[in-house]
């Protein structure tokens, strides 16, 4: 299954009105979807931080939901990542 299936999925499950940030979205993948998460981060070309880079293009396939399925708003949260480190994220509002 593709990521943006995966990612699909993850958000169809989310009720209408309710905000989501891209940490969410990546522990999601990583707990129900962990073989597309690991497939998708195998094809992203990094340099020195690749969780960091495999994270930003996670965020670009959710931004692919927007103006459908997903608002983008104009805040962050501050949200832990996968490291348990807080850090801002971007924000979702689903329809």
């Amino acid at each position: 299954m593709p990521i943006q299936t995966a990612i699909r999925q993850i958000i169809d499950e989310v009720p209408s009105g309710c905000v989501v940030d891209s940490h969410f979205v990546i522990v999601c993948l990583l707990e129900k979807y962990s073989d597309e998460y690991l497939e998708f981060a195998s094809s992203v070309n990094a340099g020195t931080n690749k969780t960091l880079a495999v994270h930003g293009k996670i965020g670009q396939e959710i931004a692919r939901f927007e103006n459908a399925d997903l608002e983008r708003l104009m805040h962050e949260s501050w949200s832990k990542n996968i490291h348990g480190n807080d850090s801002r994220c971007t924000c979702w509002r689903k329809r």
